[in-house]
């Protein structure tokens, strides 16, 4: 993620800070962030909630060869301040997805709520050999606590195949899943952003999808040395 090939988004609010601490891959990852907080306090205010009132619990898990908690089941902080909190985070080396899933799933079980659609947002920019099994456990088991998983794999670059199985398998289970009665979980899905626009669209579209669901949002991202 240090690699400069590609940077955050021109022209919005949040621009020049996150260019002066991440001008990278990283930080047009925080870019997208951004513009996804954004894009939910918006359809929370459209919505009627007021724009005080945030029904999201977000969770975001830094991970190379090993893992940072930026934050943690946190529903009360405003975008600006969940921006400031992830920015102080930067890039290790390596990968481990099959540790970044089941650290996703303890986050989960941990901070599980009947009240929120459970949705994991995973990106990378490289890969990381990992079996079904890690995935289909973690998806299994939040059927098991009561909602399936939706679960939306993001490749940041070319490096797709592995991510493109997980989503897959995520989309597998999901299907056999009873339905949730009460809300419409968002299909599960893969997307390839190329480049740091695609990026924030791809998040902006995973946005979209849960305007009518509460989400306990896990996003895990990747960081690598070797970019």
């Amino acid at each position: 993620m240090l690699r400069r090939d590609r940077r955050p988004l021109q022209d919005r609010p949040s621009t020049a800070l996150i260019t002066r601490r991440h001008n990278n891959r990283l930080g047009a990852a925080y870019s997208s962030l951004d513009a996804f907080w954004n894009a939910r306090r918006s359809a929370v205010s459209d919505a009627g909630q007021g724009a005080t009132i945030r029904r999201d619990a977000h969770t975001v898990l830094l991970f190379d060869d090993l893992l940072s908690e930026c934050l943690v089941n946190d529903f009360t902080s405003t975008p600006e301040q969940l921006l400031d909190a992830v920015l102080q985070y930067t890039t290790g080396g390596g990968t481990n997805f099959t540790a970044a899933i089941r650290a996703a799933q303890t986050q989960m079980e941990r901070h599980w709520s009947t009240e929120r659609t459970p949705v994991v947002v995973f990106l990378s920019d490289g890969e990381s050999e990992i079996s079904d099994d890690v995935v289909q456990d973690l998806c299994l088991r939040s059927i098991a606590l009561g909602k399936p998983l939706s679960f939306h794999a993001v490749a940041f670059g070319p490096y797709n195949r592995v991510m493109r199985r997980m989503a897959q398998v995520a989309i597998d289970v999901q299907s056999r899943a009873p339905p949730d009665p009460m809300t419409q979980v968002p299909t599960s899905s893969f997307a390839e952003a190329l480049d740091s626009i695609q990026l924030a669209e791809t998040f902006l579209s995973i946005a979209d999808s849960l305007r009518k669901t509460r989400g306990s949002l896990l996003l895990s991202e990747q960081q690598r040395n070797y970019i």
